[in-house]
């Protein structure tokens, strides 16, 4: 039986995931589930902030982005989704979604200084974001003036095609290598083409 395609795209925060899944959704016409995004829904739904929040409240979002996910591979629709989890994290639903999905992983991978210099800038020019996810780099950086420095990551590692593309500057691979390299089958030339309309018979 055919199984729907699940295009993971990780990295480190501010490594540009975001951009990237949305550009390669916006590119196959297949919807794009973000973690982050779904957290924001989740927080608008309480009518708090992340600060008053309890703690599970991150694993609340977390849940609800995997079973989204999951409702989709098992409709046969699929999907690129996006989430700055480490291999732990991942390690909970990749092995269940390679047995729904022809799965992809695309890992973002700038340098390390770079992901944290852009998740600051990210966060300073949208204020909003501390209400949804209390970002503790904006906030180090206003009181010290300090930028924090990335902490380690380890990317998932799992038995399905994996490609790490360097988002430093533009895309390498460049976008369109990427999406030859995620293989989505397309249909044949054939049943593309628009049949000639008949002129009506009076």
């Amino acid at each position: 039986m055919t199984k729907p395609y699940c295009i993971i795209v990780t990295g480190r925060p501010g490594s540009g995931k975001t951009t990237l899944s949305k550009k390669l959704a916006g590119e196959l016409h297949l919807p794009a589930i973000s973690r982050d995004e779904v957290k924001e829904g989740y927080v608008v739904s309480t009518g708090s902030t992340h600060r008053d929040l309890p703690d599970e409240t991150s694993w609340k979002a977390t849940e609800a982005f995997f079973k989204a996910t999951r409702l989709l591979l098992e409709s046969m629709v699929s999907v690129v989704v996006e989430a700055a989890f480490q291999h732990k994290v991942w390690s909970i639903v990749i092995p269940e979604w390679i047995g729904l999905s022809r799965t992809r992983i695309v890992i973002c991978e700038p340098e390390a200084d770079i992901c944290a210099k852009r998740h600051l800038e990210r966060g300073l020019a949208d204020p909003a974001r501390e209400r949804f996810h209390g970002d503790l780099r904006v906030s180090h950086f206003r009181e010290s003036g300090e930028i924090l420095g990335s902490s380690d990551y380890n990317p998932p590692s799992f038995d399905c095609p994996t490609l790490k593309v360097d988002t430093e500057s533009d895309y390498n691979p460049s976008i369109e290598n990427i999406i030859d390299w995620l293989n989505i089958e397309k249909p044949n030339q054939t049943s593309l083409t628009t049949p000639k309309a008949t002129p009506p018979t009076s």
